[in-house]
């Protein structure tokens, strides 16, 4: 009896001496209101992903996601007649890195071994042109097992073929005397791209590792808020005055958007052709001492702006279409830009 119980131990004892490390796991929060899987969205829609990550028997490292636009994600400018356009002539695809970030474990085991998780919320808003993006998350643990999700999202703008891009973007800045929770100031989507219509959150522009630092050239504006939220503006990365906003040292990229004031009215700004975009702004000035600052900005107002990429200039106009101030500001506009 004896020598029969040793060997039923024994597949047990050979069992608990081949163990292996259970695998990373990587999930989408599937509800209703969030984004858990491909579909199609309307340009400029804001979107809420919610993963969750697991690293077993390992203690997870890092969380990255990337994005990769296809085409990418400059408007594409349709030749005449149209039925000419050649797809080949179409932006490449454009990967960027829109998150790459360590992880400290949150979580941890009283059964011996330790336990990492992690959850992180990622509202976005989809690309501002017509095309695809595809999104990938993947959690990394400390061995460097994987585990990887991904969906992809379409976008169809019905007025591809005009001869100027515009779109809506919702900015929301984060007053510079607010007690907020760790995290949230990060999250705050406060950089802006003129040309495409792209908004970006801190932590895709600035990291430790300095691996999103290339984002750092697709950045025209910065949304800020004054005091306690009670103030509003648009300033340029080229702002040398450290009261409004100070980019740290490695932030290189510091594009000089021009920002002048005008006295359009917002139905003036809809009928505003393309080819009065430079006049709009070579016909206006500032709108004060400082060439790449808004100010308090005010619903209804609108702005011009000229961008400037190598030798090739842009010119375009941005209506303040709704203003909310407060202890959580938020500013809308409509941008019209040339192609």
């Amino acid at each position: 009896m004896r020598f029969r119980l040793l060997l039923l131990c024994l597949p047990v004892l050979l069992a608990a001496c081949s163990k292996t490390a259970r695998p990373v796991q990587l999930d989408f929060v599937g509800i209703s209101t969030l984004t858990s899987g491909s579909k199609t969205v309307n340009p400029n829609d804001t979107l809420t992903t919610r993963v969750y990550a697991v690293g077993n028997d390992n203690k997870l490292k890092r969380l990255t996601i990337k994005v990769t636009y296809d085409p990418g994600i400059r408007p594409i400018i349709y030749p005449a007649p149209l039925a000419s356009f050649d797809p080949a002539n179409a932006p490449d695809k454009k990967e960027i890195i829109y998150l790459d970030s360590l992880i400290e474990p949150q979580l941890g085991s009283s059964r011996g071994h330790d336990i990492s998780e992690t959850l992180f919320v990622n509202q976005f808003a989809a690309r501002a042109t017509s095309g695809t993006e595809l999104w990938q998350y993947t959690a990394t643990d400390v061995t460097g097992a994987t585990a990887s999700r991904a969906y992809r999202l379409t976008a169809r703008k019905p007025d591809s073929a005009a001869v100027l891009h515009s779109f809506t973007a919702v900015l929301r800045p984060v007053p510079r005397q607010a007690v907020v929770a760790r995290g949230v100031r990060d999250r705050s989507r406060v950089f802006l791209n003129l040309q495409y219509g792209l908004l970006l959150p801190k932590y895709a522009v600035l990291n430790q590792e300095r691996t999103v630092e290339a984002n750092q050239n697709l950045v025209d504006l910065i949304c800020v808020a004054g005091g306690t939220g009670t103030t509003v503006g648009l300033v340029a990365p080229a702002n040398t005055d450290t009261n409004i906003c100070q980019l740290p040292a490695v932030w290189t990229a510091r594009h000089a958007t021009g920002l002048h004031a005008t006295t359009l009215t917002s139905a003036q700004f809809a009928e505003a052709a393309a080819a009065d975009f430079p006049a709009g702004y070579n016909n206006n000035n500032a709108f004060g001492t400082n060439p790449f600052y808004t100010g308090a900005l005010a619903k209804g107002q609108v702005l011009a702006f000229k961008i400037t990429e190598g030798t090739t200039e842009r010119y375009g106009l941005l209506l303040v279409s709704d203003l909310v101030l407060g202890s959580a500001p938020v500013l809308t506009c409509v941008v019209r830009v040339q192609k």
